[in-house]
Order: structure tokens, then C-alpha cells, then sequence
């Protein structure tokens, strides 16, 4: 059973991937994703996450950075900047600077990707509350036990760019010998986190594996960004992904909605693959 559920996981993430109609932009996985392994893993430069904060508005530049230098002294560099918008209603919206923006409206759960280029708006569910719908989160099974060691301080309350927040700082050290290491592997990461904007400020990572990644929000402003943010523009076209129109399905056993176009939508992608989960049972 565990083995189909590797394979469903698997497959909802292509067919959802498909209806959501985008892959991972590239240059995010230049920024590090820490954790042991896939079954444990911690996302550094989280953003707005999954989470929705109502009543706690604002606007910020969201900045990534990472560091590496290799043995022959060659510096792998990267930088990126976003900005984002979060209103009283609990919406989001992260803005690149070529203008693409992602809009996420926690009252529909519906996002919208504006595409400035061709003035396309893609709607559609996002992909972990869809994967939610599925596979409902599950405690960690602890793979870092007897692996590694780590120690967490929490360090006094201070302002991190204008805004009050309470950092942790954990030290991970991996064993000689656990990884092919001749000597200890320390780690080191600081959070700092307002309670009040219920919002991650920073967060910095040293490690001798990767380098060095610094996330902060900066030039923040607490005020209620311009409604008309988070509302697709009139000129845009409004692409509803997943929409009824064909293919094959993504889903075994799943609905085709006939030839030439996009297997069923969101919802139906989800309903059968709740029906397969349940006659594999």
C-alpha cells in the first residue's frame, strides 16, 4: 500500500502539475532546500507559505540570496527579488520584477498567474491544497533521529528591518562517517519570525555543503495594498486550467472530457483519484 501511495503521490503531481499548467520556474531551485531527506524537509525562503493571515496588511520586497564557493574559488552567486502584497482579506500576491504576478485568494482558494507578456490570466487550485484533499498531512516519521544532532537556542526579541521579531538559531551537525564525511558537518540557521505580521522576516543558512542563503522581507510598509491587485485586469484572457475539453486523462481510471483539449477539471482530477486511492484499499 505504501508502494501505490509513492505512485499516486507521484501521479497527482503530474496531472495537477498539468492542470496548474506551469512548471517550478527554474530559478527557484537555485535557493537551497534544507532537510535530510524528502520525507523531512524545511524550506528555507517559504514566502507566504500556505497560510492565510487576515486582519495583518502589507506590502514588502521579498529578497533571496545565495552564496557558493567552490574549492577552485569560483563564486556561484544568485539574487532575486520579488515584491509582496498581502490585504486585509487574507489575499497574496507576489509581483517579479519582469511584471508576471501570482495571485492566491484564500476566500475561493483559487490562484491566478498574470502573465504580462500575452495578458493571460491561468486559474486554477493550487497544488498542495489539492495534494491536501489526497493525502492529508501526516506527523514527520522522524528521519533525522540517530542521524544527526541539533541543538536549538532562542535568541532575545530585536527589530529585524523595522519590524520586532523572535529568532531561533539551530546548529545541525552531521556525524563523521554519516554521509561520507571525515569530520563533523555543522549547519547553522536563524529564523527570525513576527508573531505580530505572523510573517517570517529572515532567515540566513550557513552550510559547508551548499554556502551561504540569506531570505528577508524588507521595505515593509503596514498598509492596505490597492484592491485592484488582486483582481484579474480587464484586458487580461482568463484561462481556467483543467477546464472540460479532452485528452487523455492524467488520472488512471479518470474522465476524458473528449478529444483536443484538457482532461477534467481540478475537482474531478481529485475525485478519481480518490476513487482509485479507495479501490486499491
Amino acid at each position: 500500500m505504501r508502494e501505490w501511495g509513492f505512485l499516486a503521490a507521484a501521479a497527482t503531481l503530474a496531472a495537477i502539475a498539468q492542470i496548474n499548467g506551469r512548471a517550478a520556474r527554474p530559478d527557484r531551485g537555485l535557493y537551497q532546500v534544507l532537510g535530510p531527506s524528502i520525507s523531512d524537509v524545511t524550506v528555507l525562503d517559504e514566502g507566504f507559505g500556505n497560510q492565510v493571515v487576515r486582519g495583518k496588511p502589507f506590502t514588502a520586497l521579498e529578497e533571496r540570496h545565495s552564496l557558493q564557493i567552490l574549492r577552485d574559488g569560483t563564486r556561484i552567486e544568485n539574487d532575486r527579488q520579488d515584491r509582496v502584497f498581502r490585504d486585509s482579506q487574507g489575499r497574496t500576491r507576489v509581483e517579479e520584477m519582469n511584471g508576471a504576478a501570482t495571485i492566491f485568494d484564500a476566500a475561493t482558494n483559487i490562484r491566478a498567474e498574470l502573465d504580462p507578456s500575452t495578458k493571460t490570466a491561468r486559474k486554477g487550485v493550487p497544488l498542495a491544497l489539492a495534494l491536501r484533499n489526497i493525502f492529508p498531512t501526516q506527523p514527520s516519521p522522524g528521519t533525522t533521529k540517530g542521524v544527526t544532532s541539533e541543538t536549538t537556542v532562542k535568541l532575545k526579541s530585536q527589530l529585524v528591518n523595522g519590524i520586532m521579531a523572535e529568532g531561533v538559531r539551530t546548529t545541525m551537525i552531521i556525524p563523521k562517517g554519516q554521509i561520507g564525511n571525515n569530520r563533523d558537518i555543522k549547519v547553522v540557521t536563524e529564523r527570525w519570525v513576527s508573531s505580530d505580521l505572523q510573517m517570517l522576516i529572515k532567515s540566513t543558512n550557513s552550510d559547508p555543503r551548499f554556502g551561504d542563503t540569506t531570505y528577508q522581507l524588507t521595505a515593509i510598509e503596514r498598509r492596505e495594498p490597492d484592491p485592484s491587485l488582486f483582481q484579474i485586469p480587464s484586458n487580461y484572457t482568463v484561462v481556467n486550467e483543467g477546464g472540460r475539453g479532452g485528452g487523455r486523462s492524467p488520472v488512471p481510471g479518470g474522465r476524458s472530457g473528449g478529444p483536443g483539449g484538457r482532461s477534467g477539471t481540478p475537482q474531478q482530477v481529485l475525485d478519481d483519484f480518490n476513487n482509485v486511492l479507495k479501490d486499491k484499499k
